[in-house]
Order: C-alpha cells, then structure tokens, then sequence
C-alpha cells in the first residue's frame, strides 16, 4: 500500500463524529461569547437571554454545550498515547490564560479574570485520567479492565452525588476559591470572574466520556466508517474546530473582541 492510501485510509477511520461534536459545542461557545461581548462589554441592550435572569438558558442550554464538550473531551482521552503529556500542555496554556486575563482585567478592568475554567478543568481531569490509567496497566496489565470500569463507575457516580448537595453551600461561603469546586460562593467574597466551572460535576462528566470511550471506541475508529460525502462536506467546518479546539478556544475571543472593537472604532457600532 502507498504512503498515500495509507493516509487516506487513516483519515477513512477517523472518528469524525467527535470532532463534529466538539467543534460544534465550541462553535456555540464562540456565539454564546460573542452575545456576552455586545451586552456586557459593549453595554449594547441585545441578548437578554445570557442574562442571569433568563432561567433556561443557565439551567439548560448553556451547560448542555458545556457537557457535550467536556464528555467529548473524556472519550479523546482514549485515543492519546500520552495523557501525562496532553495534560502538561493543558497545564502551560491554562496558566499562561489565566495571567493573560488576569493582566488585560487589570489594565482595561474588562472584568475577565479566569482562574479556573474549562481548559483548568480538562487539564485536572486529563492528570486524573492519566494517573488512573498508569495505575491500572500496572495493576492488571490491560488499558481496559472490568475492575477499572468499576472504578470508574463509582468515581462518576460520586461526583454526580456531590452536585446533589452543592446547594447547601451556595453563598454560604465568604471564599472566592470555592467557586473552583462548584459552590457558589457569597455576594461579599468579591470573586470578579470572567468565565468559570466547577470541578463539581464536571470531572464526573469527563470520566462518563472515559467509561463511554473504553467501549464504544474501543477499536479507535469512527463508528460511521460509511457515511455520506454530503456529511462530511457539511460537517467539515465543524470537524476542523474541533479538531484544533485548543487554538480556537485560546484565539476565539481576542479575535472576536478585536473585530468589535474595530467597528466600533470605524463607526459601524455606535
């Protein structure tokens, strides 16, 4: 077989299905920041919806998006040789977010600061996942085993056991910090945050996407090995974001940002 069809074969059995997922879930993120952009940095009276008045889009719209891109997350972790290394670079590019956000709040008080958000999230999740998964090669000698799956189970069903009594706590606590856990915390604790999620439940959310990619994606292929060209022809857009979803998470919003501020500056935005 040639180089050639070798590559192509390859790109055949290509689970193109999570890109799509995950391009999409990030494709909404960029809109949903954008919406957020023209209201609150903007002071624009559109989009009333990502108001903390507008009950279903908080409760519901925003954190199924949320949770397709985390889960999507979980099931990749399946098809990386090293998730040491994959969390490393989650690790860097996380801090280097947070000071970059942390340094423009200061200096433009754009109210910014990210201390911890989706890309700390992946990073612990992603360290867990890989420590986990060190332990049980060397325990059982298999990536996969029915003892993990049961490990894994019980770590999913803890987390979600958690959420169910975060609401004792919310504003509660005068500690800014514990918004990292998932806890709102109390209107004086002055936490001032641009974007942030809860390790509670979302680290359960990405190991439900481990259980799930143990045994759907067992054999690292797509499960849609013939589907039509007019799929893939509609899909690519969102295929190419998910594939680079860490470039676009990081560049989306200056980007998005840096356009709204040019046609504000040219007149098309009064």
């Amino acid at each position: 077989m040639t180089r050639e069809k070798t590559i192509g074969a390859k790109a055949n059995k290509r689970a193109f299905e999570l890109d799509l997922l995950r391009g999409f879930a990030i494709f909404m993120m960029i809109l949903h920041h954008f919406a957020y952009d023209l209201r609150f940095v903007f002071k624009y009276d559109v989009f009333s919806f990502i108001g903390a008045e507008c009950d279903w889009f908080w409760a519901f719209l925003h954190p199924f998006f949320i949770f397709v891109f985390v889960m999507i997350s979980g099931i990749c972790c399946q098809f990386s040789r090293n998730n040491f290394k994959r969390a490393l670079k989650l690790l860097i590019v996380a801090l280097a977010f947070s000071a970059a956000s942390i340094t423009a709040d200061h200096f433009l008080d754009l109210g910014c600061s990210i201390y911890f958000n989706v890309l700390h999230l992946l990073c612990v999740s992603t360290f867990l996942f890989a420590v986990f998964d060190h332990v049980e090669q060397k325990k059982t000698g298999e990536r996969s085993s029915r003892s993990g799956d049961a490990v894994l189970f019980l770590i999913v069903m803890v987390f979600f056991w958690l959420l169910n009594g975060l609401h004792y706590y919310h504003y509660q606590i005068r500690q800014g910090w514990v918004s990292i856990l998932g806890i709102e915390p109390h209107p004086d604790a002055a936490w001032n945050v641009g974007d942030e999620i809860g390790l509670i439940p979302w680290v359960g959310v990405f190991f439900l996407g481990v259980l799930i990619g143990r045994h759907i994606y067992k054999n690292k292929e797509t499960l849609f090995p013939n589907a039509p060209k007019a799929v893939h022809a509609i899909s690519k857009p969102f295929e190419w974001i998910g594939r680079n979803s860490l470039l676009v998470y990081i560049l989306h919003q200056p980007i998005v940002l840096g356009i709204l501020y040019l046609l504000k500056y040219v007149g098309v935005l009064k």
